[in-house]
């Protein structure tokens, strides 16, 4: 019972959440995504909730329980939106998804030699896992792990390091990074403009940012266009499950991610799905969904019995690589919002690309973070085998 309570929580706060925001102007400006991120690390870091709510078994419920809120969200997104206009932008979005991915490798292996004492041995390990993980995923790092054999204990580490520094990037990119890196890179100019009226109603479903957005969500005449997108949706996740059920085991969730993905675009090449009511604000309900539910399962207590060497070696990779990649994004003339729906795609991966697009209040470069983040996915596991052995032998170990 006591993590059924807990359940509920993470499903009903973000609307409170929404409530507020629609009636404390300044609670809207922070934006919903943000809060919902926020207070969930709050009580985390106030509360002891594993031993409020049965200990593992609350773990295990917020862990299924953010599976499901994204994979459900990721199909609904995508079905609202119109992919020819939104891949007008992959140009940039590419090259400056090839920017981050060259910037971890960069740094990854600079740090390597800057970090070789302190780290010992091992580090070529950290440093191919590292690469692993922020140019694609935990998926990734976990699969470097079994093809380069790196200790067990040093992997399990990293993953708990991943959690607490991940989450700080996040924080980070959901509040100040626009507005620092927004201070020498050019802003976002919309795809949409110039190209006529109908363009601007493809868009109009994401034209509201504001908390205003969800009112929708509760309008009796809309509820069945709502719960059959949800539909279409679930109908999405189960043929990707299926498929991917039918593959290896290590290549399964990765498979999973991007057969979500596939279906949920495939939808929205069919007018009918496309225009359903609400599909948009539905996804967007469960990222918050999400974000509640991911705060709450940081661990802040963490930070006291630090591997610090390791915590500055992992920090140092991804301060690093966003400073190498917004220099040459400046150089490339890539724009602030591109810069960092790519950072994001590499460091964070595909479940967080809604989160980032909510924050930058621009759903138009939702598409094309997602073909960035699935390309990670696709370069992780190469790139990470050969940074561990590159490092290796020019570190002469």
């Amino acid at each position: 019972m006591p993590v059924i309570v807990a359940v509920l929580a993470c499903l009903l706060m973000p609307a409170l959440l929404i409530i507020l925001c629609q009636r404390i102007k300044i609670l809207d400006k922070l934006g919903v995504v943000v809060l919902s991120f926020g207070l969930g690390i709050a009580l985390s870091g106030f509360l002891d909730l594993t031993a409020l709510f049965s200990g593992g078994d609350l773990t295990a419920a917020q862990i299924s329980l953010t599976e499901i809120s994204i994979a459900l969200a990721l199909p609904l997104l995508l079905f609202s939106i119109n992919v020819k206009h939104s891949m007008r932008m992959a140009g940039d979005t590419m090259k400056s998804m090839v920017v981050a991915v060259v910037a971890v490798v960069i740094v990854t292996v600079a740090g390597a030699f800057l970090f070789k004492d302190a780290l010992g041995e091992n580090i070529w390990q950290i440093a191919g896992m590292s690469v692993g993980a922020y140019t694609g995923g935990g998926v990734n790092m976990a699969a470097i792990k079994t093809a380069i054999e790196a200790d067990q204990n040093i992997f399990i580490t990293m993953n708990t390091y991943d959690i607490l520094l991940s989450a700080i990037y996040l924080i980070f990119v959901m509040t100040i990074a626009k507005s620092i890196f927004g201070l020498f890179l050019r802003p976002f100019s919309s795809s949409k403009e110039g190209q006529g009226e109908e363009s601007e109603n493809e868009m109009a479903h994401m034209a509201d940012e504001t908390a205003n957005s969800y009112k929708s969500l509760v309008k009796l005449k809309a509820f069945p266009q709502t719960l059959l997108s949800i539909v279409f949706s679930g109908v999405a996740v189960g043929l990707a499950l299926g498929f991917s059920s039918l593959l290896p085991e290590s290549v399964s969730s990765v498979a999973t991610i991007v057969s979500i993905t596939t279906f949920g675009l495939m939808g929205s090449f069919i007018p009918f799905i496309r225009k359903l009511t609400n599909s948009f604000q539905a996804g967007m309900y469960l990222i918050l969904v999400f974000c509640f539910a991911m705060g709450s399962m940081t661990d802040v207590r963490m930070l006291a019995e630090l591997n610090y060497d390791l915590f500055a070696y992992i920090g140092f990779i991804l301060l690093g690589s966003m400073v190498i990649q917004a220099i040459i994004c400046k150089m490339l003339k890539i724009d602030i919002d591109t810069f960092m729906i790519t950072s994001s795609a590499a460091i964070m991966s595909v479940p967080f690309i809604p989160v980032i697009a909510g924050v930058l209040k621009n759903r138009e470069i939702m598409l094309p973070g997602f073909a960035a983040a699935i390309i990670g996915y696709a370069l992780g596991n190469y790139l990470g085998v050969l940074v561990a052995y590159s490092t290796r032998y020019l570190l002469g170990l």
